[in-house]
Formats: C-alpha cells, sequence, structure tokens
C-alpha cells in the first residue's frame, strides 16, 4: 500500500531546511561542549587509527575520571562516523573539521528521520495539516534537533525508533508481508545496535506483531480458517525476522558474550571497570544513590537538590524539551511552558475518544423518531460491538514505548545515577507527538466548525514551531557557542 504522501516540493524543502538547520547547529558548537562528546569521540578516533573494535576498558578511549568507556554499549553509530571521519582525514588533520565529519552522520540520520516522520504522518493521517504537524512537533522540537547535532548514539536509536513504527503502520494499514517484516526486522537490528534506552520499541514489536496475528487480525484470514494457521503464519514470519535481526544485530552481542565472560550487555563489566579505575568519588560503590537515602520513587520525583531551579520530574521535562551543552544551557523557561502547554492540550484532546482509541470494541450510539399517534418520539439507541480492532493495539503498543523509556529512567535516577536527562526520553518521541497531534485535532473538530479552517491551524502552528526553533537557536545556542569557537 502506497503512502498517501507523495513526496513534493514543500517535502523537499522540509528536507533541506532541516538539513541546513543542522548543519549551523552543529558548525557553531565547540567540540566536547555536549554530553561526553569527547569520550564518545574517542571511540571513532580509534576506529580510524586502529581499524579494529575496541574492547570497552581499552586505556585509549577508558575515561580517566569515570573509569570507563561507551564502547561497553553498541557502537554501530560510531562505526558509520569513523568511515566518514577517515574520509575527511585524506584532506585535512585538523580537529574541528573531523568532529563536524563525525556529526555529519547525526545530521543525515536527522534528515532520515524527518523522511519517515513525514512518511509516517502520510499513512496516520487523513487531513495534510495533522500530517505537518506530526513531523513539526516531533522534528523541530529543540531538544530533537539538538542530538542530531554532536556526536552520539542517540540519533540513530531515534531514527531507528521511527523505522520501526514505520513498518508497524504499513503491516497495520495493509499485511505482514515479507517486505514489511524485513524492514521491521532491520528497525529492530540498527535499534539493537544503538542505544540501551531505544529498547522499548523493540519489546512492543513482539507484542504487535504477535497479537495483531493471532487476535487482531481475523479479517486477513479465510472464513473458518483455524488458529492454528495463525500460528503457523506467526512462526513463519517470526522466524524470518529473528533470522535477519540474528544476522545483522547478533554478532555484537556474540562478541560481547566472548569477551566480557558472558556478559552480553555489557553492564556488568563496565560496572566492574568503573569500580577499578573511576575516581574515588565517581567508583559505584561511592556514588550518591538515591535508593540508599531513604527516598521512595514518588520523593525523587519531586525532589529538588540545593541548586537546582526545579525539582526532578520538571528538570527532565524540561531538558526533554530542550536543554543543551552539558545539561547547563537553558531555554527560556516561559518557552518551555508554551511547549507544556501545546502537549497538555493534546494529550487532553485524546480524551474526546479515548474508548475509541484504546479499546477493542466499538460502542455506537444513534438516535431514531417514532411516530405514535399524533406524537413524535425521539428514542436514544447504544449497541456496542465487540470488534478486535488493529489500531487499537497499535496505539497499545505505540503508548508503551513511551512508557517503558521513562520507566527505565527513572529506575536509573532511583538506583544507580541520580541525573535527569529528557534526551533518554526521545525513543519516547514519536509516540508523545503523535498522541499529541491527535488530541489535537480532536479539539479542533470540537471547536473549529470549518475543515479549511482546521487545516491553516495546523500550518499555522507548524510555522509557530518553526519559529520556536530559531529562535532558541538564535538568542541561546549561537550567543552561548559562537565567542567559544
Amino acid at each position: 500500500m502506497k503512502s498517501k504522501m507523495k513526496p513534493m516540493l514543500p517535502e523537499l524543502l522540509f528536507l533541506a531546511a532541516i538539513f541546513v538547520f543542522l548543519f549551523l547547529w552543529a558548525a557553531v558548537q565547540p567540540f566536547d561542549t555536549s554530553p561526553d562528546e569527547r569520550m564518545r569521540y574517542d571511540i571513532v578516533k580509534y576506529l580510524v587509527e586502529y581499524g579494529k573494535l575496541p574492547h570497552g576498558g581499552d586505556p585509549a578511549i577508558r575515561d580517566a575520571n569515570w573509569g570507563i568507556s561507551y564502547a561497553f554499549n553498541p557502537i554501530l553509530a560510531y562505526m558509520i562516523m569513523a568511515v566518514f571521519v577517515k574520509a575527511a582525514g585524506f584532506f585535512t588533520d585538523q580537529l574541528q573539521t573531523l568532529v563536524m565529519a563525525a556529526r555529519l552522520v547525526n545530521i543525515l540520520l536527522g534528515c532520515a528521520t524527518a523522511f519517515l516522520l513525514l512518511r509516517m504522518g502520510g499513512y496516520l493521517f487523513r487531513r495534510r495539516g495533522q500530517r505537518w504537524l506530526f513531523a513539526a512537533l516531533s522534528m523541530l522540537l529543540p531538544g530533537t534537533l539538538f542530538i542530531f547535532s554532536y556526536v552520539n548514539s542517540d540519533g540513530l536509536a531515534l531514527f531507528s525508533t521511527v523505522l520501526i513504527l514505520l513498518f508497524w503502520v504499513r503491516a497495520m494499514k495493509g499485511s505482514w508481508t515479507w517486505k514489511n517484516c524485513a524492514g521491521l526486522a532491520v528497525g529492530i537490528s540498527i535499534c539493537a545496535l544503538s542505544y540501551y534506552n531505544a529498547y522499548g520499541v523493540i519489546l512492543a514489536s513482539v507484542f504487535f506483531f504477535g497479537l495483531d496475528i493471532l487476535v487482531f487480525r481475523g479479517r486477513q484470514y479465510q472464513k473458518g480458517e483455524k488458529k492454528s494457521s495463525r500460528a503457523v503464519f506467526l512462526f513463519q514470519r517470526g522466524l524470518v525476522i529473528a533470522a535477519i535481526v540474528a544476522a545483522l544485530a547478533g554478532w555484537w552481542f556474540l562478541r560481547s558474550y566472548v569477551i566480557y565472560d558472558g556478559d552480553i550487555l555489557g553492564m556488568k563489566t563496565s560496572a566492574m571497570y568503573s569500580q577499578m579505575y573511576a575516581v574515588e568519588e565517581l567508583k559505584p560503590s561511592n556514588r550518591y544513590i538515591i535508593a540508599d537515602t531513604g527516598m521512595t520513587v514518588r520523593d525523587m520525583l519531586f525532589f529538588v537538590p540545593g541548586n537546582w531551579e526545579h525539582n526532578w520530574l520538571l528538570t527532565v521535562a524540561v531538558s526533554f524539551v530542550g536543554t543543551f551543552g552539558y545539561m547547563d544551557v537553558f531555554m527560556p523557561y516561559w518557552l518551555s511552558k508554551c511547549y507544556f502547554l501545546v502537549f497538555g492540550l493534546g494529550l487532553a484532546g485524546v480524551l474526546f475518544t479515548f474508548r475509541r482509541t484504546f479499546f477493542p470494541y466499538i460502542r455506537t450510539s444513534w438516535t431514531m423518531k417514532k411516530q405514535i399517534g399524533d406524537q413524535t418520539l425521539k428514542i436514544r439507541c447504544t449497541q456496542s460491538q465487540k470488534e478486535f480492532r488493529v489500531k487499537s493495539l497499535f496505539h497499545i503498543c505505540l503508548a508503551l514505548t513511551a512508557v517503558i523509556p521513562m520507566g527505565l529512567l527513572i529506575y536509573y535516577a532511583y538506583y544507580s545515577d541520580f541525573q535527569a536527562q529528557g534526551r533518554y526520553l526521545l525513543p519516547g518521541l514519536p509516540a508523545l507527538m503523535y498522541f499529541v497531534t491527535l488530541g489535537l485535532g480532536n479539539l479542533l473538530e470540537k471547536i473549529v466548525k470549518k475543515e479549511r479552517t482546521r487545516q491553516w491551524v495546523c500550518l499555522a502552528l507548524c510555522v509557530l514551531l518553526a519559529g520556536a526553533a530559531v529562535f532558541t537557536y538564535g538568542t541561546v545556542v549561537w550567543p552561548h557557542y559562537a565567542p567559544l569557537l
């Protein structure tokens, strides 16, 4: 099934604008002025110089303070960046230029993510204004633009998340063809080799794929066909997906199993190296752990450390919208509040269709008139029809992709490392912005009668979002970084 949004001039201009904007955002940042960029670039440099994958504890890339490196985690993003840096190295050895070559990978991933969001919106929304609003909310968020502007693996994680969701949507609108299964497998493979905080979408994909075939996709089979046939279909397609994922991503975890003595994720080994080589105050045994203080999780959510302006939960929300540098360059708080207002209105708007959105059955009501003698009676009828709708399953699993990253962040902050970085929630961005767009559409249908006017309101919001992003760059990012160049 073809997407309803065919490539047109506005889409091409949007992608070109995203590329230019991301390039400008990346170019103004000096090296190592974003979260752990030096530690991440050390892996790229190692790959360029030695041409082999590093051990996570290699002294050449191990950070002197933390005692570990990011090479304990999947490094697909840095492997791609190494190719770009190697190519740039034929022409120059200037550090900032080589770093820009590495950042170019994330810039291109940002453009690719924007393209996938446009395609995804074309499948999900009938109205053109909502398609654009979905893409603008997701891609023009300052926090999104930030992660595509420096050396990291968060950009690849977000790209892979959107790729996976696109194949969910294709399957929902059509069926689980071999092409859609292969596309899902490629997306899962890339996600597995990106960042662990994005793994929620892999788990949700298992639920969506399995339940869609076994329960929600009865119309896909001939009448009277046994459920055992569905199980065979599930097994065949699932086996192919698993085989592709194993071939594309399994090698990394097999390697980790071998070199880290059975630690396929590298987490235990990373903690061991941190305990051995980190400076005293950063050793895991000496870190400030919220769980050890007697605080409950609820206490932590509203805890305000001495030099923070907001509690932990609000700090995460502000950071999600956009906090830059080493989480020390802030947008105006009033602008963050504007984003919160848009998000809040959109999520509130979902309540108007909550049952239709999340429940797998339809309740329809209608009023009929009946003439009895000289009197006309109005009779209101309600019918509940239990119909397993795949769209409801899609919404439930999509919501899961937003909830899991938040749960992981809370767990990590409570039991391991107390920090409030909203970028860890970005794998849930497509889900959040989908529901915000859906809810704003519901609100507009209630408030604005004319369809044309509703579309203009959506487009006006897109312009405001673009203006807010440019404003953030011009008043926050440029003034802070430009003097450092």
